[in-house]
């Protein structure tokens, strides 16, 4: 009897390979958007944790955030996938998104509540590998106990929107 071609095998197998020449030779990928994205759109994007560059956050976000964007153009229309990286006890006010927004905690406790108060009482502690889906329009508001890395995938353009307009750090810098 002929073996029948299995396409999980086929892909496992493949993406062995692709592993293995991205492990050969140093090939930088993972430094930086532009080292990773070099092959063009559709490219591989990979990113090792100790290559990543971090930048000051958005103006949209206090002082002492930082971010990486690993995929895409968080201004631009279109997916984009980035980290943010908060220092212990970083507070982020009540505010909302247009479009609906992806959390990974990847490290770090960040402390998640509803509402259009802040209230450190409130919210849930959600430790590193929590997943939360927040749909458009959604209000909420964190803090953060340790430092803490979150990764934020959506759809661009990407907006804060904070319930209270004294409470936008973007009023603050003017």
């Amino acid at each position: 009897m002929p073996k029948k071609d299995n396409p999980v095998m086929r892909r496992a197998s493949h993406a062995d390979d692709v592993v293995l020449l991205g492990f050969a030779g140093g090939s930088g990928l993972g430094k930086s958007p532009a080292a990773a994205h070099k092959n063009g759109a559709g490219g591989w994007a990979l990113f090792v944790p100790g290559d990543i560059e971090w930048k000051a956050g958005p103006d949209s976000l206090a002082p002492g955030a930082k971010v990486a964007i690993l995929e895409g153009d968080p201004a631009a229309e279109g997916f984009f996938t980035m980290r943010v990286m908060l220092p212990d006890g970083y507070r982020v006010a009540p505010h909302w998104h247009p479009k609906t927004e992806r959390l990974t905690i990847i490290s770090g406790t960040l402390n998640l509540g509803t509402g259009d108060r802040f209230d450190a009482a409130a919210t849930r502690a959600l430790p590193a590998g929590t997943y939360s889906s927040m749909p458009p329009k959604m209000t909420h508001f964190a803090w953060t106990t340790g430092e803490t890395v979150l990764q934020l995938s959506s759809i661009g353009p990407w907006q804060v929107i904070y319930v209270d307009p004294a409470d936008d750090p973007r009023s603050k810098r003017r």
